[in-house]
Order: C-alpha cells, then structure tokens, then sequence
C-alpha cells in the first residue's frame, strides 16, 4: 500500500515538526515508504503533485490534516479515483483486460492527523490501520472469531519451481566456460 502524506500549508511549526517526526519514524523504524506532497486543498491539475498521486498505482494510504470527508472532496478534485473506505466498489469493467491496471478498484484509506497530539500516536495507529488492511479487515471492525477444531490446520505449501530446461548453446564462450566448470582441478 502506498502513503502518501499531504503537507499543511497553514503556517504552524507545530504541525511542520509533526509531519518532519512521523515521516522519520515510518521511514527509520519501519522501513515503509512515504511519498509527500504539497497541501491537497491546493494542487492544481498539472501540479508534480497532482503527477505524483496519478502515478501511484494500487491501494493507498492518504495522510493529511483534513477529516474523511474533506479529504475525499479533495482527492476527488484532484483526480485521485478509487474507492474510499467504507465505499462500495464500482463492478469490474469487462473490457479490462488481466494485469491491466484498473483504478476503480483501489481503496483508498484517508489518515486524519488531526486528533493525534503526538508523531508516536498516529504511528502507531498508522500502523494498526495498515496491519488491519492487509488482513483484509476495516480498522473498527471486530476481529473474527476462532473456530476450534480437533485437527490442526495443514502447514502451507508453495509449489515447487520448474526447473530450467539446460539448453545447449552455439557461443563458444559458453562451451569453454562449461568445458572449465566440468573440469576437476
């Protein structure tokens, strides 16, 4: 999932030390990406920040100062398309084709900083909200319940690779090299 974390335009040190502190620590101790952008009230249609959100393809985590819905007019205005949490999804084009990318099925998580008094707080429940995504979970919803049964469940596989083919080649280099590689020295 990608974030992407819109940058107030409001005068506060404050709130510029905020953001500086929770992209250090995201960045430090998580190891995730984190792509800034201006602030998103402000980007114009041919802004590089309105190129940047165009160039993000999948499922993204928006963080802004702005409530859910505030940040979804603006993503709207910007040109961001997907479906916002708690949206239904729009049904699957047909004329799209496999491994074509398709907008309209990303979901898109807008992060309000605003009730968050520290950088570690809303790491924290970033952190909580990414987790509860890649379950597949919405971050309030309750976790499921667990089923017990008497047969534990079977470790899961991968299949195995095929293995390549050894082709003969017509380089003589490369006969010279398996020439040497066969060789006990």
């Amino acid at each position: 999932m990608a974030i992407v974390l819109s940058q107030t335009d409001q005068p506060s040190t404050q709130r510029r030390d905020f953001e500086e502190e929770l992209v250090a620590i995201l960045l430090m101790k998580d190891g995730l990406e984190v792509t800034i952008i201006g602030d998103i009230a402000n980007i114009e249609a041919e802004s590089t920040d309105a190129l940047c959100l165009e160039g993000v393809r999948g499922n993204l985590l928006f963080i802004s100062w702005y409530s859910q819905d505030d940040a979804e007019g603006h993503l709207g205005r910007a040109g961001v398309i997907g479906s916002f949490h708690g949206a239904p999804k729009p049904p699957t084009l047909p004329i799209a084709t496999p491994g074509h990318y398709d907008p309209f099925q990303r979901a898109i998580l807008c992060f309000d900083l605003s009730p968050f008094e520290r950088p570690i707080d809303a790491r924290r429940e970033l952190l909580r909200t990414l987790d509860h995504q890649r379950k597949g979970e919405t971050p309030n919803a309750p976790a499921p319940k667990a089923t017990h049964t008497s047969h534990p469940a079977p470790p899961a596989t991968k299949p195995m690779p095929k293995r390549q083919e050894t082709s003969t080649t017509h380089d003589p280099l490369d006969s010279l090299l398996d020439a040497f590689d066969e060789m006990e020295l």
